[in-house]
């Protein structure tokens, strides 16, 4: 159980480092200021070292499930849960702590994400030592939970291999299952595409269509070349307004999440079912930047505008 326990541990755990930076003060020039760095723990430079060593602890952690009794791996499945929860609740407090573009961050951003509270975090300075929040460092520990995120989601899955299936009710008619995925009012598919389209490349837009009019497969996750909470925002009005119509919220996180990435900092990120349920499933602070409007007409029904300040083309030529 030693490599489950450091793995259950480092990924509940938070290493800030402190790094002088030069920024830009008034009215010109730069000064030097003690800012908190989290690079090492993403994708970047040395982060692929930290991704590696928190895969491996991933692979043995479920190794050591593979002895436990039913009785010993529901406790464990309690405790995945109880991470999952916090992840989700880390979520909401990012997305209802999102601040307007060039507004600086205050120095106790971190204790309103409630962070040291849901997580171990390592050299946390007081508040009045003063050290900076920077963007790249929200940015960065945004990325870092979606890492841990889909380490826990992995061993999620393998342990929930090992419990046993739940016994069902005996019944002369066999259940049937029943695909639930997106379904739009008529319309309003077609609608969607013409505003997304704008936001996604040439290939990828031949596979978007298809996707939303008939759940037909992509080869790989689209690229929506955007903040990853507008996507969800678009999908959430839908939702909201019964244009979107033939799943749960639940299953409208694990499709998006299984056919959507986003690009940040030219490099293909994933959208973990834990931050789209924060913005879709939750009461978080709604999307800054939407890029469609969904607004009630004069007859009762709903009709689907873009947001043509926000909407960029991101369209490879």
């Amino acid at each position: 159980m030693k490599h489950l326990k450091k793995f259950l541990t480092r990924l509940q755990t938070f290493e800030l480092r402190l790094v002088r930076r030069n920024v830009p003060a008034e009215p010109l020039g730069y000064k030097q200021v003690a800012i908190y760095d989290l690079r090492h723990e993403t994708h970047y430079d040395e982060a692929a070292v930290f991704r590696s060593k928190l895969r491996l602890l991933s692979q043995r952690a479920a190794l050591d499930l593979l002895p436990l009794q039913p009785p010993q791996l529901q406790l464990v499945l309690h405790q995945l849960n109880d991470i999952e929860k916090r992840f989700r609740t880390f979520w909401i407090h990012f997305h209802n702590n999102a601040l307007d573009l060039g507004v600086p961050y205050p120095v106790a951003y971190l204790h309103q994400l409630q962070l040291p509270g849901l997580f171990l975090v390592h050299n946390l300075q007081p508040l009045d030592a003063g050290i900076a929040v920077r963007e790249e460092l929200v940015d960065d520990l945004s990325e870092s939970v979606k890492l841990r995120e889909t380490m826990l989601a992995s061993l999620l899955l393998h342990l929930q291999t090992l419990l046993p299936a739940p016994e069902q009710p005996i019944s002369d008619v066999p259940a049937k299952a029943v695909a639930a995925y997106p379904r739009f009012v008529d319309g309003v598919a077609e609608r969607l595409f013409e505003i997304l389209k704008g936001y996604f490349s040439p290939e990828d837009q031949q596979q978007l269509l298809p996707l939303l009019l008939e759940n037909q497969g992509v080869t790989s996750p689209l690229l929506f070349h955007g903040n990853g909470n507008q996507l969800a925002d678009a999908f959430k009005q839908l939702y909201e307004s019964n244009l979107l119509v033939g799943c749960l919220k639940g299953e409208l996180e694990t499709w998006i999440s299984r056919h959507f990435a986003y690009v940040y900092r030219r490099q293909q990120r994933t959208l973990p079912q834990g931050y789209l349920a924060a913005l879709i499933s939750s009461n978080a602070k709604p999307c800054q930047s939407p890029i469609l409007d969904v607004r009630k007409q004069a007859d009762g029904t709903y009709a689907v505008f873009p947001v043509l300040r926000t909407q960029k083309n991101y369209t490879i030529p």
